[in-house]
Formats: C-alpha cells, sequence, structure tokens
C-alpha cells in the first residue's frame, strides 16, 4: 500500500500510528472483536505475549529469535522501542533496521529521534496497537504495522522480502490477537 493520505477522516488506530510514520511505504491491519471492557484488554495486550502459540513459536525460531523475544520484554531486547503510550487506549514500539538480511541489521536508537532516523540503506517500522470500546463490554483491539524505507535499493529489497514474509506476519499478528482475546475473556466479570 502506498503512503498516500486523504482528505477524508481516518479511523483512531491510524491516528494514533500517523504520530511515529505518517508516511509509510507498506501497511497492514488485523483487528478482533473481544468480549472484555478496553482496560482489561489494553492490560493484556501490553503485555505482547505471544508464547503461548505454538506455531509464532516455530515462526519465530525459523527467523532464528530467541523464546524471550516472544514477550514485550524481549522484543524491547532486540531493539524494539517503545515510542508512546495512551493508558488503555494503545501503544506503538519502533524498529530501525535492514529487516530483508537475515539478522535484520538492526539498529540501536532513541526513541526520541526515530522521526530523525534518515540513514539510507535502511528502514523503519512501527507496530501500533489500539484498543477502542465496541458495545457494551466489549472492545476491537487493532494491531498495525507500517513500513517507510529510506531509499530506493531498500524499497526494492524490502517489498522483496515482504513477498515472502507477510503471509507469516499476518499469522503471527493474527494467532496474537486471538491469545489477547483469550486470555481478556477468561478475567472474571469481562464477559
Amino acid at each position: 500500500m502506498d503512503g498516500h493520505q486523504s482528505a477524508t477522516a481516518k479511523p483512531q488506530p491510524v491516528q494514533f500510528i500517523d504520530r511515529f510514520l505518517p508516511r509509510y511505504d507498506v501497511e497492514t491491519s488485523h483487528s478482533i472483536r473481544i468480549g472484555a471492557p478496553p482496560a482489561v484488554v489494553f492490560r493484556i495486550a501490553s503485555q505482547l505475549d505471544m508464547s503461548h502459540s505454538s506455531l509464532v513459536r516455530l515462526l519465530f525460531r525459523l527467523r532464528g529469535l530467541p523464546v524471550a523475544s516472544l514477550k514485550r520484554d524481549g522484543l524491547i531486547q532486540l531493539r524494539f522501542k517503545p515510542l508512546g503510550e495512551e493508558r488503555d487506549r494503545g501503544f506503538a514500539l519502533g524498529l530501525i533496521g535492514q529487516f530483508w538480511t537475515p539478522r535484520g541489521r538492526l539498529v540501536d536508537f532513541d526513541p526520541s529521534r526515530f522521526a530523525e532516523f534518515r540513514e539510507p540503506g535502511y528502514a523503519k517500522a512501527v507496530w501500533s496497537f489500539s484498543v477502542e470500546p465496541s458495545g457494551t463490554n466489549s472492545s476491537l483491539l487493532t494491531t498495525m504495522t507500517r513500513v517507510l524505507c529510506l531509499d530506493e535499493i531498500s524499497r526494492r529489497k524490502f517489498r522483496l522480502y515482504w513477498r515472502v514474509v507477510r503471509p507469516f506476519s499476518g499469522l503471527v499478528r493474527s494467532e496474537w490477537l486471538r491469545g489477547v482475546r483469550q486470555d481478556s475473556e477468561r478475567i472474571p466479570g469481562s464477559t
């Protein structure tokens, strides 16, 4: 998807990610309705625990990522950086690297300077999570990923990489969303 913006109003999840990466080369989004209030869903989602899924564990192993990276603290150790958070509404993580290379050549960066990074040969990614009320005692949880390549060569390399990785990336997000729903709806009083 091209990063062109329209003059029409955007839904809340897009507005949140726009703070961190308003221009992008690629965007993907996944959502799920959850029978629990936004505060509960936000608390579970913000833990970013993907370890419950054997499929996600397998996909991470195939990419050479450690098991510890299946949780938020592990992702931060891999150089994902918290970019912002709105209590009970959403949060975003950023990552800079050459994602198309075997190890990703991830860059350690200051989150407050994420927007300023413009070095050719790299791409910037934002992974955002938004929770909205959806009827009585239920929520809509949306995860959105955007990637901006910082030069044409990187853009070509990333797009080839993305053709292969995108379906697996979607599986990880869908599995994670189902896990958040399952954990959120187990909490007494959620449904």
